[in-house]
């Protein structure tokens, strides 16, 4: 991760950024995760339930993050500033990654018996509707706001990381990969866009009203998927209405995972908002640490694998 100076503030001054030191710029990290495929409809520390939100998150990534690469894709040639555009190949990169072990993740579900693969095409095929469908800066206003949802999620789960801990050790690692370059690369849809479609009136008007669109779409969606995926599950039929109970708690009583984002989220109305006037760059420091451990269990896992094949 580097980093260099190009962000607004509400001021008008120039934004240093994280640390004082301006834009993030991501960095590719090439890594794979092999959670256990027994654990797939319970390997949250809540239960059934909340496992099964986690991984209704994960069906919309695939197709999700080839969206982004598209959008910021239709941009690249045009971005004016060097630093930008490293940028922007290397969230290319990350959101390549995010997508592959998502499949993976995925595919563990449909070995369960999970309606993960039907639930993937019905995103595959909205998505690409909506290419077929919206100019390239509707593209990009709508990778602004899920990445601005998923940069937000991330943060409150390395905010508060009592919300996960005591998960399975391999999921709870790949989701914590994911936060963490999610808070890493959370500007550069945002810098594109200002920098190819512009910051006054109109494009303030499409980024807010692309907000509100994807907010009601992909929460919709989440909710039918969820419980989709919650009355094909044996172990949440097991666990019982207590599961939603558990999982509603979770999300708006405590520790409240959308409750207390909705400040944050209120925020990108702002006409000056940038995503960086929340400065939670520590949540970075520890990525290298993490790829350490996750290439250590990776290996682990393929040795043992060889071991008993």
């Amino acid at each position: 991760m580097t980093t260099t100076t190009d962000h607004p503030t509400e001021t008008g001054q120039a934004n240093t950024g994280p640390g004082d030191e301006g834009m993030v710029i991501p960095e590719r990290r090439d890594l794979h995760f092999l959670p256990p495929r027994e654990r797939i409809e319970d390997w949250h520390k809540l239960g059934p339930h909340m496992t099964q939100f986690m991984n209704t998150l994960s069906l919309f990534f695939p197709a999700g993050e080839r969206l982004f690469i598209d959008a910021v894709r239709a941009f690249r040639d045009e971005i004016p500033d060097p630093d930008l555009k490293k940028a922007a190949t290397a969230f290319i990169g990350q959101e390549a990654l995010h997508s592959r072990e998502h499949i993976e993740y995925n595919k563990l579900m449909d070995e369960a018996g999970l309606p993960a693969g039907r639930l993937d095409r019905h995103v595959t095929k909205m998505l690409d509707w909506f290419k077929e469908h919206g100019s390239r800066e509707d593209l990009l206003v709508e990778t602004i706001a899920l990445e601005h949802f998923t940069a937000l999620m991330g943060d409150f789960l390395l905010d508060h990381p009592e919300a996960m801990e005591g998960s399975q050790e391999d999921y709870l690692r790949m989701w914590e990969w994911h936060a963490m370059e999610e808070v890493e690369h959370k500007a550069v849809c945002f810098d594109v866009y200002e920098k190819c479609v512009g910051r006054g009136p109109r494009a303030y008007a499409h980024r807010t009203l692309g907000m509100l669109r994807a907010t009601t779409i992909f929460w919709t969606n989440v909710t039918r998927f969820y419980l989709q995926m919650t009355e094909a599950s044996e172990a949440c039929r097991k666990e019982g209405w207590r599961g939603h109970l558990t999982v509603l708690n979770t999300l708006f009583g405590r520790p409240g995972l959308l409750r207390r984002q909705l400040p944050s989220w209120l925020e990108f109305f702002k006409y000056s908002f940038h995503p960086w006037q929340q400065n939670n760059s520590h949540h970075i420091a520890r990525l290298q640490e993490l790829a350490e451990e996750a290439e250590a269990a990776y290996q682990q896992a393929n040795a043992e694998y060889a071991t008993h094949h």
